[in-house]
């Protein structure tokens, strides 16, 4: 086996572990849970977290400076001061104008999102992080950093054959903790047996990835938010702060 042949079979390979954090057991989507409307940013997810044995997840807000402007123009958003009020206010504000002015406001898109650095013994692999209320619950979509991507498999035959996928966490506070639980494969599988729920996906190499269109997955979400597959003490992984 020549070198360029052993260089391609270590750029999988890492690429594997860096999917392996969200797709390897869990389910997975094609499109995004979150859209502009219920899309919020909590400052109390940044900071150290521990996971078990000696997992790190760093989290910390990113601003896009990209989204200041809106084809060549300036964002809406800059005129609410959305560093100052919540995400409810300005939706608020943004209905307030409609009516005054008897026109259609795009909702401002928010320009926050979170870089999620998850280092074990054997990896570092980084994520972008996007909060939403759904229905009263936190959920929080995690895909592959881009550059973070690019890094791993540049140059690699593989490059241009990647579809990355959302992978989707609900998350409480409790305290200093950080407790986040995700559906798995087999539970999602007695769903669908069990005609519990409907919901385009495809089934490949024991993995399930949703189909659907973000409305029909926040659907889905806010539905079992409450239920035992979202909320297994056995089955959540436990963050704790410290730092």
């Amino acid at each position: 086996m020549n070198t360029k042949q052993l260089k391609r079979i270590k750029l999988i390979g890492i690429f594997l572990l860096l999917l392996a954090a969200t797709q390897s057991c869990v389910v997975s989507s094609l499109n995004p849970l979150y859209t502009n409307t219920d899309r919020i940013h909590l400052d109390e997810l940044n900071g150290v977290w521990k996971g078990e044995e000696k997992d790190r997840y760093i989290i910390k807000t990113i601003v896009d400076s990209s989204s200041h402007k809106i084809n060549g123009k300036p964002d809406v958003r800059s005129s609410f001061g959305s560093d100052e009020i919540d995400h409810d206010e300005i939706k608020k504000r943004v209905q307030e104008i409609e009516k005054d002015l008897g026109v259609t406001v795009e909702f401002p898109k928010m320009n926050k999102y979170y870089e999620i650095t998850m280092i074990t013994e054997k990896d570092t692999s980084i994520f972008d992080g996007k909060l939403s209320n759904l229905g009263g619950h936190y959920f929080l979509d995690l895909i592959p950093n881009d550059k973070h991507v690019g890094d791993k498999i540049s140059g690699s035959f593989i490059a241009g054959m990647i579809v990355r996928t959302h992978g989707f966490f609900k998350i409480d506070f409790k305290g200093d903790e950080l407790v986040v639980n995700t559906i798995e494969n087999d539970d999602f599988e007695d769903l669908i047996e069990n005609k519990r729920v409907r919901i385009e996906h495809v089934e490949h190499d024991n993995k399930v990835i949703i189909t659907a269109k973000t409305e029909d997955i926040q659907k889905f979400l806010i539905k079992f938010a409450d239920s035992q597959i979202f909320n297994d003490p056995d089955e959540a992984l436990i963050l704790k702060r410290i730092k």
